[in-house]
């Protein structure tokens, strides 16, 4: 990432929903809201991304983009789109039973926080991520006028969690937490993220919960979607995004101890959530991991 640029990566999966909402199959995966969101996060961003957002809501794009898709990471926008919902449902399940602080580290550009602050009124939020992002994510809340959403500034690829500063703006460590990583740790060097693990539990009440995702490491040691092609591999280096961390479910487990596995979900288990997509490529190689303290 450009020190003061917003993730590309980021800035392509909020491209992704877009496209994906106006494609009438698949429209009722990704909400209205968060559609929207993402729309104005590209009509905002750059003139770049204004064209890009004119040039998604044509309907001649959805062929070529399916065949980019197909040449790249074949079932990469569901994967993108079931994935999130279900993070969304497991934050809606640790709200419902007790967790009143939801923190989203490395948030990007998704709009969760935005969509659990409309329903969870009780609630309070934090989001850590990029500055450069982020401050571009500012001025679009600004607008929006969503209280009780505290931003701190952290980049985790060049620095240390900085659990000062998430203690500044209110959080409190005493209270039941809802924790969500999801696309980020597969971008940090393994003891980064073993030291994430141990940060996060001593800032955790018991009964606190963490959603993240990280990439199911190959047999032959490769940290990469299954069908993820050399294209995919040189654009995320050149822009300074490779991934630099993967894990098997067994490692993971002991990786992050204290904290206790309940479940992972898969591409099988993503499928599952939605009825028709029994035919449907999604992508396989990211696994979201559900765990309790």
């Amino acid at each position: 990432m450009q020190n003061e640029q917003a993730s590309r990566t980021a800035l392509l999966i909020a491209a992704s929903a877009v496209l994906l909402h106006g494609d009438p199959k698949y429209s009722h995966l990704v909400p209205q809201a968060s559609a929207d969101f993402c729309a104005n996060v590209l009509e905002t961003y750059s003139s770049r991304t204004r064209s890009l957002l004119k040039i998604l809501r044509q309907s001649w794009l959805r062929p070529i983009a399916k065949l980019i898709e197909q040449i790249t990471i074949p079932g990469i926008l569901l994967h993108y789109a079931l994935r999130k919902r279900c993070i969304a449902t497991l934050a809606r399940s640790a709200l419902i039973n007790g967790a009143t602080q939801v923190v989203v580290i490395g948030a990007g550009f998704d709009p969760i926080c935005l969509e659990l602050h409309r329903d969870f009124p009780n609630t309070q939020f934090w989001e850590l991520d990029h500055p450069a992002t982020q401050r571009h994510k500012l001025r679009m809340f600004a607008n929006i006028g969503a209280e009780r959403v505290h931003y701190v500034a952290m980049d985790l690829s060049a620095n240390a969690f900085d659990t000062q500063a998430l203690i500044d703006s209110s959080f409190d460590p005493t209270q039941r937490t809802c924790w969500i990583a999801e696309g980020l740790l597969m971008y940090l060097p393994a003891e980064t993220v073993s030291s994430f693990m141990r940060t996060l539990k001593s800032l955790s009440a018991p009964g606190s919960h963490l959603a993240f995702t990280f990439m199911e490491k190959q047999s032959d040691g490769r940290i990469r979607f299954d069908s993820q092609s050399k294209l995919v591999d040189s654009w995320l280096r050149r822009r300074g995004e490779p991934f630099l961390w993967g894990s098997t479910r067994g490692e993971l487990v002991d990786l992050v101890r204290p904290w206790r596995v309940i479940r992972f979900f898969d591409h099988d288990d993503l499928r599952e959530m939605e009825s028709g997509l029994t035919d449907e490529s999604i992508a396989r190689g990211e696994v979201i991991c559900l765990a309790e303290i």
